[in-house]
């Protein structure tokens, strides 16, 4: 169920959002599984944090909010995990295209966590899972705590 009224709203196309990877998620070489794409039981949507919403000047100052926005919340971050950003129209067509399957991004915000974005529709179809990992290319993962 994707939300009406609440939040932002649908994000554009030129935005990205980051997923927190745990470690459990990335494989070897450091690069995001499918798992990492994947919702655990109970979740509607993948939790991912809207850059853009920060308004910073390049990507280490966004990620700078997003931490922040996630240690404001109590959220526990591992030495270990990557965030992984996702351009959200690569992300939308590479879905719609190869597996005809539609996903949105959705900023929901919250009052803790004003960036917090949900990725509905990926998540409930293993092979999205695997192809938004795929499309995280090695340039795109930084250290969840720096």
């Amino acid at each position: 169920m994707v939300p009406s009224q609440s939040g932002y709203g649908e994000l554009p196309d030129s935005d990205s959002v980051a997923r927190y990877c745990r470690p459990r998620t990335l494989l070897s070489n450091g690069r995001p599984a499918r798992a990492a794409f994947m919702l655990r039981p109970g979740e509607e949507y993948l939790s991912a944090n809207w850059l853009e919403y920060f308004h910073a000047a390049d990507r280490p100052a966004q990620l700078a909010g997003v931490r922040r926005a996630l240690a404001g919340k109590g959220f526990r971050m591992s030495r270990a995990a990557r965030f992984a950003v996702l351009n959200v129209g690569a992300a939308v067509s590479s879905c719609q295209e190869t597996l005809d399957t539609p996903i949105r991004f959705i900023a929901l915000g919250d009052p803790r966590d004003p960036s917090h974005t949900g990725i509905y529709g990926s998540a409930a179809h293993s092979a999205a899972a695997a192809l938004l990992a795929a499309t995280v290319a090695a340039s795109d993962l930084y250290p969840a705590i720096i």
